[in-house]
């Protein structure tokens, strides 16, 4: 049964993730930006992250988290905070009015996505959710279990997003 589900579920999701990947190429593309840089915008949500975190979050260089900073900087969208206690250390914070610039052109998709939703009862939903849940998980540990294996293989880490 297990590799029937598979055999169901692999072309569904490899199409999914293709999808997923190409819309937010579209939507970095309509406001004028680089997807790596909505991702990161993304990752930054209301909290400020240190370009460490940023490059642990994303597996990109350190000298590729500092050119994505700047960028964002010069454009507006995040800012560069000093830590009072700590003036060697730095936090990038994201700049909420332009980050809603970005969030209106999810807008069309968010309530077409709405109705969607709307059509599947509560417990349905909840399983969905759950699985969503779980999926981010797994995904989260297998990026950080191949950038690992990566690293200690020796194999370059390159700053494309």
């Amino acid at each position: 049964m297990s590799s029937t589900r598979m055999s169901r579920y692999v072309p569904t999701v490899q199409e999914f993730a293709a999808r997923v990947v190409l819309f937010h190429e579209a939507v970095a593309e309509k406001v004028g930006l680089h997807v790596t840089d909505v991702k990161v915008l993304r990752l930054l949500g209301a909290e400020a992250l240190t370009p460490g975190q940023l490059v642990e979050h994303t597996g990109l260089t350190g000298a590729a988290v500092t050119a994505l900073v700047d960028r964002l900087v010069e454009r507006g969208y995040v800012t560069r905070e000093r830590d009072e206690a700590d003036r060697r250390r730095v936090t990038v914070r994201a700049v909420p009015a332009q980050v809603r610039k970005i969030d209106k052109v999810y807008v069309a998709y968010g309530e077409e996505m709405s109705k969607l939703l709307a059509q599947y009862s509560s417990a349905e939903f909840a399983v969905i959710e759950g699985f969503l849940k779980h999926t981010t998980e797994l995904l989260r540990e297998h990026t950080a279990r191949l950038r690992e294996q990566a690293r200690g293989t020796g194999a370059a880490r390159t700053g494309s997003g």
